[in-house]
């Protein structure tokens, strides 16, 4: 019997460094922010917005303490040419989708933002956990009754939904 030269602790140390490299790499490459095609995700998040529709409630409700939500249509300062649906497109709107409450624990899956069952995007806490905002191109997700939910991960069925559906103010979303 022919012992290797490496011994077992280090060679698997070596594999799961290599896998780990690997999948973040892959992780890079596929992230699709406006970041990435010239607009920073900072820059975004505090760019002023139309107020599209909102709703509040009086008291916090279930385990995340909801408390309302927030749309704002956000003009770019710059067209971008971004992913939707597969298709790439320019584009000289974003929407901003945040969701009130907390203080929204931090954990190991993201938060993620949904109208209906379409994902708007990851959520980003803001400093006092009490808003999770996301970012989306794709103007087809703001629509009048369109119902605003939030998960940790993508599982549908862990949403929290909003009980207010989406009412569009004047000249704002899809209506």
């Amino acid at each position: 019997m022919m012992r290797s030269f490496i011994n077992r602790p280090v060679a698997i140390a070596i594999v799961a460094l290599t896998l780990l490299l690997a999948s973040g790499l892959s992780a890079l490459s596929q992230r699709n922010t406006a970041a990435n095609k010239g607009l920073p995700l900072k820059q975004l998040l505090q760019l002023p917005g139309k107020l599209v529709s909102e709703a509040k409630s009086a008291r916090p409700n279930g385990d995340l303490k909801l408390t309302g939500y927030r749309v704002e249509e956000v003009s770019l300062p710059q067209n971008l040419h971004v992913d939707i649906r597969g298709q790439q497109v320019a584009v000289d709107k974003a929407w901003r989708v945040t969701v009130q409450g907390g203080p929204f624990p931090v954990r190991a899956l993201p938060a993620v933002i949904w109208i209906d069952d379409q994902i708007v995007g990851n959520g980003i806490e803001n400093e006092t956990l009490s808003e999770i905002t996301a970012i989306t191109f794709d103007s087809s997700l703001i629509r009048e009754g369109g119902v605003v939910s939030i998960s940790y991960g993508e599982d549908k069925e862990t949403r929290r939904k909003f009980p207010q559906a989406l009412q569009l103010k004047q000249g704002g979303g899809n209506q």
